[in-house]
């Protein structure tokens, strides 16, 4: 499909992939920059939404901003493999993630397209059309897992906006960063306990129009 990668658009290619794969209904994850598009998704097909999955993710805000950067991300030309490791060891002092995490990166060059996106088009969108992100109409249970020391995703950010999703279990972690590193195991049963009530709940008048 076509189209300029908006969360709207990668909302309706999930949908697409999912009717592909002949799966009615699923759980919905986003996790950092991903979280626009999982949150667009629950609000535009919460008939094809189990649950809202958010994990160290972008978050809406509590209220309408007077002004925004049209920019939130790394400029292009960082998109360099070779620029990206020789910064690689400032991964830790300013996006607390280990320099490591490079490895996992590699190569820069061929995620830059998806990396620019995310930084003119994704990380913006839910101040630019504020109005088309009404968290507190979510018809779906949502379950956001943070970290107080992210310095990626800005925790007393996302606590000033916790209270727009109607239905939300949330779980805080003091350490562990953007990565959440060290809670996998604490997560996951938190995640499985979510969707195991979710399903549970899940409301019949939703199941009807999937």
């Amino acid at each position: 499909m076509g189209g300029q990668g908006t969360p709207r658009e990668q909302a309706d290619a999930f949908v697409e992939l999912l009717d592909k794969l002949g799966i009615d209904k699923a759980f919905i994850m986003g996790a950092s920059a991903g979280g626009t598009a999982a949150i667009r998704f629950a609000l535009d097909y919460p008939n094809r939404t189990h649950g809202l999955i958010l994990y160290s993710s972008a978050m809406p805000f509590p209220d309408k901003p007077p002004t925004y950067s049209k920019r939130q991300g790394p400029p292009s030309f960082l998109m360099n493999d070779y620029l990206m490791y020789l910064l690689s060891p400032l991964f830790g002092p300013v996006m607390g993630m280990s320099n490591a995490i490079i490895n996992q990166m590699m190569p820069i060059s061929e995620r830059k397209a998806g990396a620019l996106l995310d930084t003119t088009v994704s990380n913006p969108d839910m101040a630019r059309n504020f109005d088309d992100y009404p968290i507190e109409e979510l018809q779906v249970p949502s379950i956001i897992l943070h970290a107080k020391d992210d310095k990626l995703a800005d925790y007393k950010a996302m606590e000033k906006v916790i209270n727009r999703f109607p239905d939300c279990t949330f779980v805080s972690f003091d350490t562990g960063g953007h990565m959440m590193k060290g809670h996998e195991d604490e997560g996951g049963m938190a995640v499985r306990k979510f969707m195991k009530r979710a399903i549970r709940n899940r409301s019949p008048s939703l199941d009807s129009h999937g």
